[in-house]
């Protein structure tokens, strides 16, 4: 579709740089959760695009949302200054990291801001009542930057399919519910056993989504098919 303005209703601050950009659909526009949408900002006269995931699902009406880490870059700090009121530019559907209940077993690899798909994708799986067994992997550095945990814990009391496992890899201290350490191949031996019978989708910065995919098609000979990819960059 072409750009069209939206309305920003709502800003949610999950830390201290990782915030939730809330727009108003006066009308429903169908997409698939995982997807993408493209917001242009006007900065110092020239227009500026930036794709985003969105972390909301299709189940959840009225409105349409991205999460994006601010960097202190030109365009975060233009977003950052956006008020409930201001349009924007956004342009939507787009992108295949999609999910709508084709695979009967699926797992999830994802760290930092790349939980925002996968967000998506587990809301509506949770909402539509898919079958699906769903596993979720999310990696952070630090328990703050586990970003929709409290979505999550939701979503399992309600989704006796879905199972979240969470690992820090900066912090010095046991947290509750968390394991210590990144993703490896024996984390997700021990977490997925079942590893050889999922789809896996891997979300999060280029460097993270290589790494797991090395491992994936290395140490744990998952077929290059059944591993679906999409990288995250900031600016």
């Amino acid at each position: 579709m072409e750009n069209v303005k939206f309305e920003l209703i709502e800003v949610i601050t999950h830390c201290c740089d990782v915030k939730t950009f809330r727009f108003a659909l006066p009308k429903e526009i169908p997409y698939q959760a995982g997807q993408y949408l493209i917001l242009t900002l006007n900065i110092n006269g020239k227009d500026a695009p930036k794709a985003f995931s969105i972390s909301s699902s299709p189940t959840e009406k009225g409105y349409i949302e991205f999460t994006k880490k601010l960097t202190g870059s030109e365009f975060s700090n233009s977003l950052n200054n956006l008020n409930p009121g201001d349009a924007c530019a956004i342009r939507f559907p787009m992108g295949r990291f999609t999910f709508q209940g084709e695979y009967g077993k699926i797992a999830f690899l994802s760290g930092g801001i790349g939980i925002t798909p996968i967000r998506s994708i587990c809301k509506y799986a949770t909402d539509a009542k898919l079958s699906t067994d769903i596993v979720v992997l999310y990696s952070s550095r630090t328990p703050e930057y586990l970003i929709f945990r409290n979505d999550f814990t939701v979503m399992e009391r309600e989704n006796k399919n879905l199972r979240v496992v969470y690992t820090l890899t900066q912090c010095n201290e046991k947290v509750s519910g968390c394991r210590m350490g990144a993703i490896d191949a024996q984390v997700i031996k021990e977490e997925v056993p079942d590893y050889l019978d999922r789809k896996f989708f891997i979300c999060g910065p280029p460097g993270m989504v290589e790494a797991m995919k090395t491992t994936l098609l290395g140490k744990l000979s998952i077929p290059q098919e059944n591993i679906i990819t999409e990288d995250f960059t900031g600016y």
